[in-house]
Order: C-alpha cells, then sequence, then structure tokens
C-alpha cells in the first residue's frame, strides 16, 4: 500500500466504497473528559494536606498548623507574609511559615486568591525558594506547593513565565518523595493546560525523570501522579512528538501487569491510547509492546468499571490501523466481549464499542467474518442502529454499512437475514441526518441491490417492505448534493420501472392539455403507494 492510499484510508470520516478508504479516525476526543477528570484532581489536591512522611518532617506538626491557620492564612494576611518572605532579615524558619502561609491561603476549595497573590509580588521568591537551599526541604516542598496551587487556575502562564519549569524538573531528582511528588503535580497542572505547555515540558527533558520515578517509585501516591502527569504530556491535539514520549512506552505498559491502584491503570491506559492516537507507527510503536493481549483481558467483567472507557479507546485506536494491526486486535479476542460492553448501561461505552466494530468491519474478508459470525453481535449492532440514540445509532450504522459495502455477498445475504438491512431504510427518513451517514447508507443500500442482481435474489422488494423506496423519493430533496446524487443512481439503476413504450400507443396528456413524452421523472416513479407484498430470502424471481 502506497502513502497516498494510507493516507486516504486514514482520513477523518469513512468512506465506504473503497476498502482502502474504509477506517477513520475518531470524530471526538477526550478533553472534555480528562479536563473534568484534572478539575477534580486539582480540587482535591489544592485541599487536601499529605500527611507527614515517616522519614521527613517537611510539614508542620499539628498543632503549628493550627497556630499558623489562627495568624497566618488569611487574605488579609498577604501583606505580613509577603514582608516575612521577601525581607533579607527574615530567617529561614520566618520564610518557611510565610510560604505555607500563602499556600493555605491558595488553597481554599473556590476562587483562590491567586490575582491578589500575584499582585504581591511574592511568584519570584517561590520559584527561587525551589533551588535556593535544596537540603531545606520544607522549603522545597511548600514553594512548590504554592506553585501548585497557582498552576492549577487560569494563571498557569505565570508559573510558566515565571521560571519555575526548570527547577521544578530537577526537582524530579530531589532526594525526598514528597518534594518530587509535589513537583510532579505542578508540572502535571502546567501539562494539562495547553500543547505549548506540553511542548515546552517535553522539551526540556521531563520523561526521564518521570520514567525513573515509575520505575522506582518511592509510595504508591506518588506512582499515581507521576503516571497521571505523564498522561497530560502524552494527550492533546495535535499530538506530541512521538519521538520524546517513546521511552515511556515500555515502562507505562509493564504497569498493567503490576499490583498497582486502579488510579495508576486508568492512567496508564489513557496514556497509551493518547500515544496510539494517530498513523499506523504511532499505533504500532505502542503494539509492538504486546499490549493489546493484555487490554483484552481488562474487559473481563471483574474490571474495575473507570477502567473500560480507555481500555476500549485504545483497542479502538489500534483497529483503526493496518489490516494486521487489526487483527491483533481480533486475535487477542476483543469480540467474546462485545455483547457484554453492547449491553454496559453506560452509553459511552455502547458508542465506543460500535465505533471498534465499524473499524473491524472496514478490514479484511476474515474479520468481517469474524464480527458477524459472533453470536449476538451484529443482532444487537442492528437494534442499535435503529432504536438507540443517535450518537450510539450512527456508530451502528456506519458499522453495518461498512459490513456490506467491503463484505462479500455471502457477507451481504447473511446480513439482510439479521434484516440489518432495515436500518439502512429507516436512517433514509430520519430528519437532519448526517449527510456522511447518509451517504455510507446509501453505498450500502447499492451494495446490497447489486448483490441481489448478481445472485438473482429479491432483496429490492425487501427494501421497499421497509419502506425504502418511499424515503429514497424523499432523499431527492436533500440539500446534499452528494446524497441526491447517490439516490438519483439508486433509483435509476434499480428502481426505473419504465417500459418499452407501444409505438402505436397515443401518448398521454397533461392537466393542461398538452402531450407527455419521455421516460417519468424520479419523483413520479412513486406517486402511487406499491402493493404490499411478501417475500423470502433466497428466492430466484427478481421483485424489481
Amino acid at each position: 500500500m502506497n502513502s497516498e492510499q494510507e493516507k486516504a484510508r486514514r482520513a477523518g470520516f469513512k468512506k465506504t466504497l473503497d476498502d482502502k478508504e474504509g477506517r477513520r479516525r475518531r470524530e471526538e476526543t477526550t478533553r472534555q473528559i480528562r479536563k473534568n477528570k484534572r478539575e477534580e484532581n486539582i480540587a482535591k489536591r489544592r485541599q487536601m494536606t499529605p500527611a507527614p512522611s515517616a522519614s521527613t518532617d517537611i510539614t508542620a506538626t499539628g498543632s503549628d498548623i493550627d497556630k499558623s491557620q489562627r495568624k497566618l492564612g488569611a487574605l488579609e494576611d498577604i501583606p505580613e507574609l509577603t514582608r516575612m518572605l521577601t525581607s533579607p532579615t527574615s530567617s529561614d524558619e520566618e520564610k518557611v511559615e510565610a510560604t505555607r502561609g500563602f499556600r493555605r491561603i491558595l488553597s481554599v476549595e473556590r476562587n483562590p486568591p491567586v490575582d491578589e497573590v500575584l499582585a504581591a509580588g511574592v511568584l519570584p521568591f517561590f520559584v527561587h525558594n525551589l533551588t535556593a537551599d535544596p537540603v531545606n526541604s520544607k522549603m522545597v516542598f511548600e514553594s512548590a506547593w504554592a506553585l501548585t496551587n497557582i498552576a492549577s487556575t487560569t494563571q498557569t502562564p505565570a508559573v510558566v513565565e515565571g521560571g519555575a519549569v526548570p527547577p521544578l524538573i530537577t526537582l524530579l531528582r530531589h532526594e525526598n518523595a514528597d518534594v518530587r511528588e509535589q513537583a510532579t503535580w505542578c508540572l502535571g497542572n502546567i501539562a494539562g493546560d495547553n500543547r505549548e505547555f506540553r511542548d515546552y515540558l517535553l522539551k526540556e527533558g521531563i520523561v526521564a525523570p518521570l520514567v525513573l520515578n515509575i520505575e522506582q517509585p518511592a509510595t504508591m501516591s506518588l506512582l499515581n501522579n507521576m503516571v497521571w502527569a505523564l498522561s497530560n504530556l502524552c494527550r492533546g491535539k495535535p499530538v506530541p512528538d512521538l519521538a520524546l514520549l517513546a521511552p515511556a512506552i515500555g515502562p507505562l505498559t509493564e504497569l498493567l501487569y503490576k499490583d498497582v491502584s486502579v488510579e495508576v491503570l486508568v492512567d496508564a491506559v489513557w496514556a497509551l491510547s493518547y500515544l496510539s492516537d494517530g498513523d499506523n507507527d504511532r499505533i504500532g510503536a505502542v503494539m509492538t509492546t504486546g499490549v493489546a493481549d493484555r487490554l483484552v483481558q481488562f474487559l473481563g467483567p471483574e474490571m474495575a468499571p473507570q477502567m473500560l472507557t480507555p481500555v476500549v479507546r485504545c483497542l479502538g485506536n489500534f483497529a483503526t490501523g493496518s489490516d494486521s494491526q487489526t487483527q491483533a486486535v481480533v486475535d487477542a479476542g476483543i469480540l467474546k466481549h462485545f455483547v457484554r460492553l453492547l449491553e454496559n448501561p453506560k452509553k459511552g461505552i455502547r458508542k465506543e464499542t460500535c465505533w471498534v466494530a465499524s473499524n473491524i468491519a472496514a478490514g479484511t474478508q476474515d474479520q468481517i467474518t469474524a464480527l458477524i459470525t459472533q453470536p449476538g453481535v451484529i443482532e444487537k449492532i442492528a437494534d442499535y442502529a435503529r432504536n438507540a440514540s443517535w450518537e450510539v445509532k450512527k456508530e451502528a450504522l456506519w458499522t453495518i454499512s461498512n459490513c456490506f459495502t467491503t463484505g462479500t455477498d455471502d457477507h451481504t445475504m447473511m446480513l439482510v437475514q439479521c434484516e440489518a438491512l432495515r436500518p439502512l431504510a429507516d436512517v433514509l427518513a430520519t430528519k437532519n441526518a448526517d449527510a456522511t451517514v447518509l451517504c455510507a447508507c446509501l453505498d450500502a443500500i447499492e451494495h446490497v441491490l447489486n448483490v441481489s442482481d448478481r445472485q438473482g435474489l429479491s432483496y429490492g422488494r425487501v427494501f421497499d417492505e421497509y419502506q425504502g423506496i418511499e424515503s429514497l423519493e424523499n432523499l431527492q430533496e436533500h440539500p446534499s448534493d452528494q446524497v441526491y446524487n447517490k439516490t438519483i443512481k439508486i433509483i435509476e439503476t434499480h428502481f426505473n420501472a419504465d417500459e418499452e413504450e407501444d409505438e402505436n400507443l397515443a401518448p398521454t396528456t397533461t392537466d393542461s392539455g398538452t402531450f407527455a413524452f419521455g421516460a417519468p421523472s424520479p419523483k413520479q416513479l412513486f406517486s402511487t403507494p406499491a402493493q404490499p407484498m411478501t417475500f423470502a430470502f433466497g428466492q430466484t424471481n427478481r421483485a424489481f
């Protein structure tokens, strides 16, 4: 397959006439899902006070915290805290306490007064104190925490422009695990803000120390945050430079075989799904680890519910790749989980599963056979193509259309027997249906009718029983030229009832008294409702 064919195949939508163009990328990303997740995590971090480390004493004791909260930690304390932090005569203890006071001010759950803190001019001192005295873990920790809370708001650029990124990345190798974790929180917030910051962090060399901590985590909490930060570095469009993230693929995959928290597993799979969201090279870089088999194992009924979406998404990305990459997903056993996934109460899971099925349906003949012969799958998808909400229905329609258009005559006959033609007829009458979906369905209908002609079957009559002809008539008014042209082609090829005229017959007259010559228009073909007909599959007589 040459590069131009591959580019066409991976276009942003399905084109069902050409199997090389049959696969498609997702039309939506998970930005909102991940944005909500990130905001939830940030809120928790802003409110939470981590327990003191068993080996170090970074945070103040309970009595000290209570005392500090009473005296220094409110909005009105900003002038005094600023004096303590910036005065050259302040002791290290006073500077630590001042930084802790600012951190408390910034840790309020709603509307933290970030602008007021920045207006006090203390951000450069937070940045400076990250590395001014590396052995002073309390100062470093509190400074990183204050910067984390600033970076969790819309003022993230202030942290980046203030020069905090290089010293924060340096802190990922700090001897104290709490300091490393706090630096990771801040960097994760920065990475999740926008793609420019994400790419800046990658170029600054953040991946290597993150991977080191993932491979040798001091605590599960630290591992959670390292993997979360790494997943933020993997996401976003345009996609990040794979070469900069390639060293993380192996460690991320290895996490899926370890005894780690569900949070770690979820973020690791999200990261792999982001990395595989692209061309075949990106997909291959992830699949070479053999992770497809492990991901399918996670689809078992005992899996944590929050794992489902990233696992299905990642496997779906694999299925958009080459035929061999799609085959690896099929060989891993994904199809045996389809019925349960299609019955999941969450609409998003049902939609994602239909999306995966649609890309398998755009594959090889053997892959289509495996899909439509998996017990209960095609029947469930055909039902969704008729009765589900539009988001799920659209993906189900893509699946059926691809099966028809890319499959063999035998596949077509099997699908018609399962009444998979009915939803294609139904969607033609759907108001405001997406033109791209309509075109795919029209391509599939044309293929079915061509098979009917080749095999001497009566699928035209079946289509009429589903009110398909009436819907075709109405589609002649569709605003899309592509829909109109495909509609006219089907009508003229398969439902043109024009008979040879007897030259001895007089021409008919119109209402105005003029003679009418020539073939009737497509509109006239369907002016009289067809009489109800019965049919049976496999008959050699043809309806039209």
